[in-house]
This record gives C-alpha cells, sequence and structure tokens, in this order.
C-alpha cells in the first residue's frame, strides 16, 4: 500500500447512487482532502488494496458486496481507519451491528448536508488529533533513545574513571601491577593498604585482594 501523502486527509466514498456519491465529493473536497469516490463494493476493496485511507464514507446496501463487509476489510487492512455508514435501512440493530463492526457512526437517508458536513469533520479532527500524538510519542520516543545512548555512555565514562583512580591516583595500588617499579618498601606498601582500608577507601574484599598479591610478590623475591 502506498505511504499517507504528508498532511492530506484521503476519503473514499462507496456508494453504488452516483449521484449522491459524486455530491458527496462535492461538499467534502478541500485543499488539504483527496477524496476518492467508488460506486462498488468490490472495487472499494480493490483501492483500499491499493491505498491508505484515513477516512471512508460507505453505504450499507449495495449490490455484491455490502457496506459492512467493506467496513471489516477496512478495519482489517487499517484498524486506524475512521468508517462512517450510509444507509436508507437504518434500525437499531444494523446500527449496533456496524458499531461492533468498528464504525464510526453512521446516518440514516436521506440525510441533511450539513449533518454529514458535520460528522465528517469531528471524524477528520479525531484523525488530525491521532497523528498528532502518534508523532508526539514517536519524539518522546526517539528522545528516550537518545537519553540511553548518553546515559550508556555516561555510565562508560564513570567506570574508566574508576579504574584510573586507582592507577594515577594512588601510585601504592599501581606499584601490586607494575613488576617495573623497585619492591624494597612491601611494609611501607602494607602500611598504605591498611590506611586505604581504613579511611574507607577499599573494602574488605578489595583489601584482602591487593593484600594476598602484595605478599605473593613479596614471597617471589625471596
Amino acid at each position: 500500500m502506498q505511504e499517507e501523502n504528508g498532511l492530506q486527509i484521503r476519503v473514499l466514498i462507496v456508494d453504488d447512487d452516483k449521484p449522491i456519491a459524486e455530491l458527496l465529493r462535492e461538499i467534502l473536497s478541500t485543499n488539504d482532502r483527496r477524496v476518492d469516490v467508488c460506486n462498488d463494493g468490490v472495487v472499494a476493496i480493490e483501492n483500499i488494496q491499493k491505498t491508505v485511507y484515513d477516512l471512508i464514507i460507505v453505504d450499507l446496501v449495495m449490490p455484491r458486496v455490502g457496506g459492512l463487509d467493506v467496513l471489516k476489510y477496512a478495519k482489517t487492512a487499517n484498524p486506524d481507519v475512521i468508517v462512517i455508514i450510509l444507509t436508507g435501512y437504518a434500525s437499531l440493530e444494523t446500527a449496533i451491528t456496524a458499531i461492533k463492526e468498528g464504525a464510526y457512526d453512521y446516518i440514516r437517508k436521506p440525510c441533511k448536508l450539513e449533518e454529514i458536513k458535520i460528522l465528517v469533520d469531528h471524524a477528520i479532527e479525531k484523525i488530525r488529533l491521532y497523528r498528532e500524538n502518534k508523532e508526539l510519542l514517536k519524539k518522546l520516543q526517539d528522545a528516550y533513545q537518545k537519553l540511553m545512548i548518553v546515559k550508556k555512555e555516561k555510565d562508560h565514562d564513570e567506570k574508566i574513571a574508576n579504574v584510573n583512580f586507582f592507577s594515577s591516583s594512588m601510585p601504592s595500588l599501581h606499584y601490586l601491577y607494575d613488576k617495573t617499579l623497585p619492591t624494597d618498601n612491601s611494609v611501607s606498601e602494607l602500611s598504605a593498604l591498611s590506611t586505604l582500608k581504613k579511611d574507607g577507601l577499599l573494602t574488605d574484599s578489595e583489601f584482602k585482594e591487593f593484600k594476598e598479591h602484595l605478599l605473593k610478590m613479596i614471597r617471589s623475591k625471596e
């Protein structure tokens, strides 16, 4: 199916009464709406297969394929489409059936043109609001993704900073992992470890690990 054409509202009118269909196209067409017309339910389904419609106005009773079948197919193809049913055989039963199948509303023929215009204007207002909300949600999702990337980079930088904290700011600990440095002052190094633990800069497990490493180095020199 084709992509939505910018901000334009795509409307499909389906009615086997050609004069009524053309009259509806005339009164509903505006610069920001593209209105297509067909006079058969089968052709309507073919159009829906090729084009993403925002609003469909369909007659309930037509030869071959009726309005409820067009409604069902349209909602399957695009759950967000708004469908208005036109019927000259309106009853509570047909209205309930149409609403259950996902119709936005229904109008009984003969109807006032102003009534149709008002209903369509309300439907299009709902379509525009949905688009705005969808765009806002996309922007929020994009912002969240960017925030997560920044957070990961920040966490990564903090981990590097923590490693550098032990290697550059504490030469006595760096000494434990650098065998090129002199090892004739082991007592001072053990004392330095004890001081760091006492000051809360080393946990018990870290102190134990560094101490064992230092003792291994001392024994290896004996």
